[in-house]
């Protein structure tokens, strides 16, 4: 099945019906003149046809109807025709936006003068036509002098068609577009980040569908192993491991926003590393320092355990012997919130700071925060990786 694409003009243009297309246009372009001529011209060419009509049949002066349908098809056309045609050759020519309003809005006017002057060329021609009726007493329709008398009174009405049809009302669309066209941007704009912020939460629900089956198995396994040859140790890693789910599962799902903070964070990242240090028979000294300013401070979820996770994987994990992992929280005095996870590990080696859980604790960043937050991977001189994540001035 073919899919039409909204983003594109030429797909709505040829989705919106005939009576509005020209909407889709700027207002007094010229692919705007040329689609609103599409349907005023054969407007003003039906009602000077019917102006005619209505005085032949009325007054039995059918020899006059040709004229009188050409004179008042092309005064109609001039009314419909004279201000957006000026309109559109001024905002052609490319001038300063505070010119081009204001030779716009003068156009505008100038031609709306030429329709009211069009207007009463057509009123006059007609009277002329009347005056030689009836002077030669020419019969006439009973229904004349009903549709005479409604015209009449139309005529107050006429100054608000010609406004209408001379491109009057298009001025407050017109003037109007750099706001419209500023709010349909940023509308597009968050539409974009909302589409971003979705594709990342479903890339994380995706690496945690993945990574906490791989890690919840290797656990069990260690476990497994253990209780033969160390039973106090395999005891100890359940416990850990149950305190472990018991900080991260509330942070799935919709209690997570409850526990979005620095503070629950932390926690749940010291649970984790607790549970590795027992796995890795005690290697792991863990260092935890956060401000008291920090710890209510709202923090996303599981972004903090990806961090302290790459550190045990790619610090910890290749190094021998005793390593640390140290996680610190502070807010500067600029009221910037720096959360950061650093080891002594490996060290930094080429890609690991692009890596997908990486990718997708920076599309939470961006996502939630916007420019507002930045996550910074860099090597340290005593050896080992720095982790941080920096949020200005975080609620």
């Amino acid at each position: 099945m073919n899919t039409i694409d909204l983003s594109d003009p030429r797909a709505r243009e040829a989705l919106a019906p005939n009576w509005s297309r020209y909407q889709q246009f700027p207002t007094f372009s010229w692919e705007w003149c040329v689609q609103r001529s599409r349907i005023f011209w054969p407007l003003a060419v039906l009602y000077g046809a019917g102006v005619a009509t209505w005085h032949a049949a009325g007054m039995n002066d059918w020899p006059s109807w040709p004229g009188f349908a050409l004179q008042a098809s092309f005064a109609s056309l001039i009314v419909v025709s004279a201000g957006p045609i000026m309109a559109a050759l001024v905002r052609r020519s490319g001038l300063r936006p505070w010119l081009e309003q204001l030779l716009v809005v003068v156009a505008i006017l100038a031609g709306l003068g030429i329709a009211t002057m069009a207007a009463q060329w057509i009123i006059d021609y007609h009277a002329g036509l009347m005056a030689v009726c009836t002077t030669k007493n020419m019969p006439t329709n009973p229904l004349f002098g009903l549709l005479s008398h409604a015209l009449f009174k139309s005529v107050n009405g006429s100054s608000m068609a010609i406004i209408i049809g001379g491109g009057g009302f298009a001025i407050v669309s017109y003037l109007t577009e750099r706001r419209r066209l500023a709010d349909y941007a940023s509308k597009r704009e968050l539409e974009a980040m909302r589409v971003q912020r979705d594709e990342a939460e479903i890339r994380l629900s995706v690496l945690q569908a993945q990574v906490e089956p791989h890690f919840l198995f290797n656990t069990l396994a260690s476990v497994r192993s253990l209780v033969a040859t160390d039973p106090a140790r395999a005891a100890a890693t359940i416990d850990a491991m149950a305190d472990y789910f018991r900080s991260t599962l509330p942070s799935l799902g919709e209690a997570g926003e409850r526990n979005a903070t620095v503070g629950k964070q932390v926690e749940i990242c010291s649970r984790y590393l607790e549970l590795m240090n027992i796995r890795s028979s005690g290697r792991i000294r863990i260092d935890i320092d956060v401000d008291g300013a920090a710890t209510e401070l709202f923090f996303p979820p599981l972004v903090l355990l990806t961090l302290a996770e790459n550190a045990v994987k790619h610090g910890v994990g290749p190094k021998p012997g005793p390593a640390v992992v140290r996680i610190s929280a502070r807010r500067g005095a600029d009221g910037a919130l720096v959360v950061a996870v650093e080891d002594d590990g490996a060290g930094l080696r080429p890609g690991e700071s692009h890596g997908l859980g990486l990718a997708n604790v920076r599309a939470q960043l961006r996502n939630l925060f916007g420019d507002g937050a930045a996550l910074s991977i860099s090597g340290r001189e005593t050896g080992g990786v720095r982790a941080a994540i920096t949020i200005a001035r975080p609620q």
